[in-house]
């Protein structure tokens, strides 16, 4: 059975838009902050040619004891938005948007949207934990560009 998740989470932040997008693009660095994360190994970099930047990155997730890894491709966007899609992995499907829109000099509203699609036993497990994950993932990168912010002050 093929289950088809979407997440939608948004959060006000006291740093700049280019702050926020700072995190959000440092891929390597998942791994210091984000529950699960155990590894992200960045396979590629380049630019499309609208210049927007373009990762490719390996990321290892260890969840209830098994391990899963799947490759992501991250284009960034001008400060503005990063669109994460899927290349290869257990997932079906794996469609992210993360847009930065400042508010004022110092804020910014962070929205995040994800869609995926899973089959089978991966569907089952990460149907319930999905939503669960969504308000983790949105927490652990508001306190991880809350911390950065602060740094830079």
């Amino acid at each position: 059975s093929l289950a088809v998740i979407e997440i939608a989470r948004s959060c006000l932040l006291l740093v700049n838009a280019s702050g926020c997008y700072e995190v959000v693009a440092d891929v390597e660095r998942y791994h210091e902050f984000l529950p699960g994360c155990e590894q992200v190994a960045v396979l590629q970099r380049g630019r499309d040619a609208d210049g927007a930047a373009l990762v490719e990155a390996q990321v290892t997730v260890r969840k209830a004891g098994v391990e899963y890894q799947f490759i992501t491709l991250n284009k960034g966007v001008a400060s503005q938005r990063i669109e994460v899609s899927l290349k290869s992995g257990p997932f079906e499907r794996l469609e992210g948007v993360w847009h930065f829109k400042p508010l004022g000099d110092e804020g910014c509203r962070v929205n995040l949207q994800l869609v995926f699609e899973a089959n089978g036993m991966l569907a089952t497990l990460l149907n319930p934990m999905a939503q669960k994950a969504a308000d983790l993932i949105v927490d652990a990168f508001s306190k991880r560009i809350n911390a950065v912010g602060e740094e830079g002050r």
